[in-house]
């Protein structure tokens, strides 16, 4: 453990990196990914050694690629003339500028062309080809340099300073290049480079092929980069142990991604490329741990196990694909907490924050091992669970973890009710825990009018309502295990929450709900947390119209979505993280809460929102959050420097503002299938949304915008299921 003044070091530096001010700008990085293996680099395909604030190569928290420059006679190239990234794979097309080649032959620029293909089958593997469209022969001296400095991600983020482990000279043992380092943790971490065919010379970190190509003639060089962590006693481990059988399975693994798009073809074809980035990035940011999948957080930052977004993603993902929502709640069960330690802010019955495998882990310098300093993914755990099993009807997953359920239902009822008020609060104990717990997790994101922050305990809303949604569902799934007692008393206890939450949250003066209650009382900010409690339904019906009518006001609707805090507010900043930025999962959410109390119009007014800000990024990839600046000052959505790009919950965004403008209701228990006034936007006025499963029945439906009306059909139906569909 840290001394005291260790520990306030970094604390210092933790609360700094919340503000997100250490990163630089990462908005153009370009991103392949497998499994626990991710590069990151610049658009040009480079990873720089100076200046490197999140680009690398990438395992268990490790950068094992801190540089990879490219240069041809020592001269980067001139022009990236297209730069290409698909999950597993990129392509960059580049040419030269004027040079001299290694004869003092003068190659006038734009006659040479490179391809640079980089896939990622649990390695790197990186083809450069050369083609020369000069009547000449020509002879180049094509350089790679590279670097690594084994930092911890937490290091990188400015969290922790670096350990005294050591980074060993650059060898080459005559096939293969070995850049190692010596982690104070005893582990010995390899970054290993091979090459065909081998360098004409190697000076340190520096590799040079010296080639001849001739008139219209071409050459190639491969480039494999594979890491390796080798602890004492044990075997390497290794992303992969073949690459080629791991390169058959992600081609599998992206087919079945877009067959999902195929099942959901629509007229619009620029929706259908934002649909195939989602679903794309989705497969790409799938890891597991011990055979149970789920998805990362978001690169680079968050590239682990974190409970809430793998949760929230796995949801959102759910009409689309049920098993990785039943693997997400298998591994996170896996991880439940059964101890109290103030280090990782841990408590029976608590699903885990986050998980991180890097050397300042395996030293207990950092409390992620793994850290359960969040309030909401406990309950966000029993939400997934009962959303899974109204898709799917599997009652036997509800018994297999029966138990876990248990101990959330009890860490929600005594140990986040610290006020012994009924409210889910978190506070935190750790010297490096997280100071605001809940979703929106910087230290200044939840404050009051006056522009001072909250003080611990904090029970923010949108919480309230998870605890809420989650008992009233879990009860039908309590009957169906003969525990009717219990299925009443979550009942009358989510009765209860309502009631006492529309009470005390709401502020009568500003016609809206408090962001949190905290110990001296309410934070009165108006901010996007209560817009969540619709998804829950949790507000009283009476308020509605007023919670609604208040976010869709110019200080909190951006045109592009609503923000995070209202732009009146003192504290807001457009472009501070929880602050005044658009967050698009949030959005999703909240478009969802939207379709449940009858805003259908409000609730396309996002989806719309959201689809033009989609069209606008690069790739069609919506990031983390973006600026909260309004769209008619700014024809674009302004980047927020460092967000995760892409991150699981914001690639869910799209389809799960499709599924709540489709109306789509499962209830496969009942065996039925209930479409609830659907509604598409008129830039989306024909959806087929085939081999929808419901239990184990597939239906297809077809949605056509007539006039004003969304009239569905139900053009196949397989089993016995009933479809309902109400306009």
């Amino acid at each position: 453990m840290l001394e005291p003044s260790e520990r306030g070091e970094i604390r210092e530096a933790w609360d700094i990196y919340k503000k997100h001010t250490l990163a630089s700008n990462i908005t153009n990085d370009m991103v392949i990914r497998d499994n626990e293996l991710t590069l990151v680099t610049q658009q040009d395909g480079e990873i720089p050694i100076t200046e490197n604030y999140g680009y690398g190569l990438y395992y268990h928290d490790c950068r094992y690629l801190s540089g990879f420059l490219i240069r041809l006679m020592d001269t980067p190239p001139t022009r990236v003339l297209s730069s290409d990234e698909r999950g597993f794979k990129s392509t960059l097309m580049v040419t030269n500028p004027n040079l001299k080649d290694c004869t003092g032959t003068t190659v006038p620029k734009e006659t040479l062309l490179g391809t640079l293909a980089t896939v990622i089958p649990g390695c790197v593997r990186h083809t450069h080809t050369i083609r020369n469209f000069n009547n000449f022969p020509v002879t180049l001296n094509l350089t790679f340099e590279f670097d690594a400095d084994f930092a911890d991600m937490f290091t990188i983020m400015g969290i922790a300073p670096p350990t005294s482990g050591e980074v060993l000279p650059a060898r080459f043992d005559g096939k293969n290049l070995y850049l190692s380092y010596e982690g104070e943790d005893k582990n010995r971490r390899n970054t290993i480079i091979a090459f065909d065919p081998s360098p004409t010379r190697i000076e340190g970190k520096t590799c040079t092929f010296e080639l001849t190509i001739g008139p219209h003639g071409s050459q190639t060089v491969n480039v494999e980069i594979s890491v390796e962590e080798v602890k004492p006693g044990k075997k390497p481990e290794q992303p992969v142990k073949n690459p080629d059988d791991r390169m058959n399975q992600i081609m599998k693994s992206y087919i079945t991604a877009l067959d999902c798009c195929e099942k959901i073809p629509t007229n619009n074809n620029i929706f259908n490329n934002i649909m195939v980035r989602s679903l794309a990035d989705l497969n790409m940011m799938r890891m597991s741990l011990n055979g149970d999948m789920f998805h990362s957080a978001g690169v680079p930052w968050y590239d682990t196990l974190f409970g809430r977004d793998s949760i929230i993603s796995a949801l959102q993902l759910l009409p689309f694909e049920e098993k990785l929502a039943k693997s997400t709640l298998i591994v996170n069960a896996k991880f439940q907490s059964d101890r109290s330690d103030d280090w990782r802010d841990q408590e029976p019955g608590k699903m885990l924050h986050e998980l991180r495998l890097g050397e300042l882990a395996n030293l207990n310098l950092i409390p992620q091992t793994p850290y359960y300093g969040t309030v909401d993914s406990t309950p966000l755990f029993l939400i997934l669970l009962t959303e899974y099993v109204n898709w799917t009807g599997d009652i036997e997953l509800v018994k297999k973890l029966e138990g876990n359920v248990d101990r959330a239902l009890k860490w929600i009822d005594v140990y986040a009710n610290m006020e012994r008020n009924g409210f889910a609060y978190y506070a935190v104990k750790s010297p490096m825990g997280i100071y605001n717990q809940g979703w929106k997790d910087s230290p200044d994101s939840i404050s009051r009018s006056d522009g001072s922050l909250a003080k611990q305990p904090v029970a923010v809303a949108e919480v309230q309502g998870y605890v809420y949604m989650a008992k009233i569902c879990l009860a039908p799934l309590f009957r169906q295990l003969g525990r009717e007692n219990d299925a009443a008393r979550l009942e009358k206890e989510a009765k209860e929450l309502k009631e006492r939450f529309n009470r005390q949250f709401w502020m009568k003066d500003r016609q809206f709900f408090a962001q949190a209650l905290d110990a001296e009382g309410l934070c009165d900010v108006i901010s996007s947390n209560p817009a969540q409690c619709l998804w829950t339904g949790i507000i009283d019906q009476k308020y509605v119209k007023y919670l609604v009518n208040r976010i869709f006001r110019e200080d909190m609707f951006t045109e592009w979505g609503i923000r995070t805090l209202s732009s009146k507010e003192k504290r807001y900043n457009p472009l501070g993280y929880h602050n005044g930025t658009v967050w698009p999962h949030e959005n999703a959410i909240i478009a969802m809460g939207l379709r449940k109390y009858g805003f259908i119009n409000e609730m396309s007014l996002l989806f719309t929102g959201m689809y033009e800000a989609a069209k606008a990024f690069e790739g069609y990839r919506l990031p983390e959050c973006f600026g909260g600046l309004t769209r008619s000052d700014y024809g674009v959505p302004v980047k927020y420097p460092v967000a995760c790009s892409p991150q699981a919950w914001a690639s869910g965004t799209m389809p799960f503002m499709l599924t709540s403008s489709l109306g789509i209701a499962p209830d496969a228990l009942n065996n039925r299938l209930i479409i609830k006034k659907p509604h598409l936007p008129s830039w989306l006025d024909n959806v087929q949304f085939n081999h929808v499963k419901v239990g184990n029945t597939l239906t297809d439906l077809n949605f056509k915008l007539v006039e004003e009306e969304t009239l569905v059909n139900v053009s196949k139906k397989g089993g016995d299921i009933n479809v309902l569909i109400e306009y």
